[in-house]
């Protein structure tokens, strides 16, 4: 064998020496960490997939009570509300104070009374006759509001001809509420 032959498979052996060895470096450190950065990366990949669905359905799901809610809107059928005769004045009283106690609130007077003189005629007031419901309560704001929807849902007519509101010094949560209601007893 000669010396020139001898030294090109010198070359060829050292050049597959430098190949496994860039070869072993590339597994061992490059690629083993761009496998565990690509693994890493996999349970997140999956999270957002997983999310974007639950978005989707989500919205979805508004969408389709949005559209319920308009279709309700639009076939709301009015609730008929009825007017009391003088003798179930008792009767209305003690279901305000049920819709009260159910609410939360506490209530410290109730008191019917007539619409005083001097006061408008309204159509029909030969029939119709004015009653106001003064209430005195302690309650907190969301509590009132509950109770005045209520009272406006109910199925006697009542509204809220005027209320008013002051802090209690004692109870900064709580306040003292005098509400006054107007509703109509038939003669």
């Amino acid at each position: 064998m000669s010396v020139n032959a001898r030294e090109e498979n010198q070359k060829k052996i050292l050049i597959v020496i430098v190949c496994v060895v860039i070869l072993y470096v590339d597994v061992n450190y490059i690629l083993k960490a761009q496998t565990q950065s690509l693994g890493s990366i996999t349970p997140k990949i999956t999270r957002l997939k997983n999310d974007l669905n639950n978005l989707t359905r989500d919205l979805n799901n508004m969408r389709s009570l949005k559209d319920k809610q308009s279709l309700a809107g639009q076939k709301e059928i009015v609730k008929s509300t009825t007017i009391i005769s003088e003798s179930r004045i008792i009767d209305l009283l003690q279901d305000i104070s049920e819709m009260a106690n159910k609410s939360d609130i506490k209530i410290a007077q109730i008191r019917p009374s007539r619409e005083a003189g001097g006061q408008k005629q309204l159509y029909g007031s030969d029939k119709y006759m004015p009653l106001f419901i003064n209430l005195e309560m302690t309650c907190d704001y969301h509590a009132l509001g509950r109770f005045i929807s209520k009272l406006e849902n109910a199925q006697t007519f009542m509204v809220v001809q005027e209320f008013k509101i002051q802090a209690q010094p004692a109870d900064y949560l709580k306040q003292k509420v005098t509400l006054v209601l107007r509703t109509y007893v038939i003669k």
